[in-house]
């Protein structure tokens, strides 16, 4: 059975939760104000996973996993 791409959704959620184990003092808002400001970002990184996931580079696990969580790091670190 061929795997099937996780949805924006799903990316997003797993960027939200690796993005808050870093800042756990931070409120729900704050950590919802921030990443809709760089929702660009957190777009244009899940299009470049899942163009990856198509080309058969990657598996979803990578996707979620590796994918998400370096997304996740990244705006930990530029926040």
């Amino acid at each position: 059975m061929k795997e099937v791409a996780p949805t924006y959704e799903e990316f997003y959620k797993e960027v939200k939760e690796g993005f808050r184990f870093w800042w756990k003092s931070l409120s729900e808002k704050e950590v919802d104000d921030y990443l809709h400001s760089e929702e660009e970002k957190i777009r244009r990184d899940y299009q470049t996973y899942l163009n990856e996931f198509n080309k058969g580079e990657i598996d979803r696990k990578t996707f979620m996993i590796g994918g998400a969580s370096s997304v996740a790091y990244c705006l930990q670190m530029m926040y």
